[in-house]
């Protein structure tokens, strides 16, 4: 088995961590943070408030004529409660095309009244070091360029702090 890979993320925005926390709040709002070439769909739990258990399924098309079903679970929810000054939150996947995948996210209040927003990202391609070998780069590139479009879709959303 390959060991997890691992890509980290962060942007600091000028809106209220209420106001971040509050968008990222339901799955829907996911598909203004993907790439249009991914044709992503919430097909299950988009429209719901993230919830310890809940289950969200997505499918996306990386390539025309593929569409890649998704079921991810949120495990933990730590909303930015009282004078919490942030919040967090993870899901997993527990069915589709990763052997693993382990996604944090976390939003603090800057001391500007803006958020810092970062994730951090463990995942394991299929069929262990072939895998990792064989397609390896190229997922690792997809994700990359996901978290690259997800930042900016967030400045253009809230604003660069």
């Amino acid at each position: 088995m390959s060991q997890p890979q691992v890509i980290q993320s962060q942007v600091e925005l000028q809106e209220s961590l209420a106001e971040v926390w509050g968008f990222f709040q339901t799955a829907e709002n996911l598909t203004t943070l993907t790439p249009k070439s991914q044709k992503v769909r919430i097909e299950k739990g988009g429209d719901v408030p993230l919830h310890s258990g809940l289950e969200v399924r997505i499918s996306v098309s990386p390539f025309p004529g593929i569409r890649t079903g998704w079921l991810t679970v949120i495990e933990e929810v730590h909303p930015p409660t009282g004078s919490a000054a942030k919040g967090w939150f993870r899901d997993t996947q527990r069915k589709g095309p990763f052997a693993m995948w382990n996604h944090i996210h976390r939003f603090s209040a800057t001391e500007a009244g803006g958020t810092l927003v970062e994730d951090h990202l463990e995942y394991r391609v299929p069929m262990g070091q072939l895998g990792h070998w064989v397609a390896g780069w190229w997922v690792r590139k997809q994700i990359e360029g996901l978290f690259s479009h997800r930042t900016q879709a967030l400045i253009a959303h809230f604003g660069a702090a």
